[in-house]
């Protein structure tokens, strides 16, 4: 009976110590791949299209986030109706869709479920789209972009 208490005494004290060596703090080397924030806390994505640099504010909802996690470090832009680059996503994203009503330039978006849409024009549209981001500063956006396809860079 003494023989059996000593082995149940080691036995549980064996376990507390290899729960306690799983208990550890992270190793201080592994870097988090967190987005960067602009100046209102929102995240941003940054990326290079025809040599040229831009920041894209993010919308506070699970698509922009989802895309964050997901979009390629390159990728290529066809272009449709010379008013829109878009780019067809590794796999779909949520979905909250809106009729927008009117494009803007710099307007970055989500067509169904897994289409990006980067806007170089203005227009009036009935499509739905989900609401990503906006780029910042797009004022040369249509003259920078071109009206054909464009490779686009994550730099971020």
């Amino acid at each position: 009976m003494k023989l059996l208490r000593k082995l149940l005494f080691i036995g549980v004290f064996c376990s507390y110590f290899v729960f306690l060596s799983g208990c550890g703090t992270a190793d201080s080397s592994q870097e988090i791949n967190a987005p960067s924030k602009n100046s209102k806390g929102s995240e941003t994505i940054q990326l290079k299209m025809n040599g040229n640099d831009y920041q894209i504010d993010l919308e506070r909802n699970t698509t922009a986030d989802e895309l964050h996690e997901i979009l390629p470090e390159e990728f290529a832009m066809k272009d449709l109706h010379q008013n829109e680059k878009y780019f067809d996503l590794p796999q779909a994203l949520p979905v909250q869709a809106e009729k927008v009503g009117k494009i803007e330039i710099g307007d970055v978006l989500l067509y169904g479920d897994q289409t990006l849409v980067i806007f170089y024009q203005n227009f009036v549209t009935s499509y739905s789209y989900t609401r990503i981001g906006r780029i910042r500063k797009p004022e040369l956006l249509a003259e920078q972009l071109g009206s054909g396809d464009v490779v686009v860079e994550r730099i971020q």
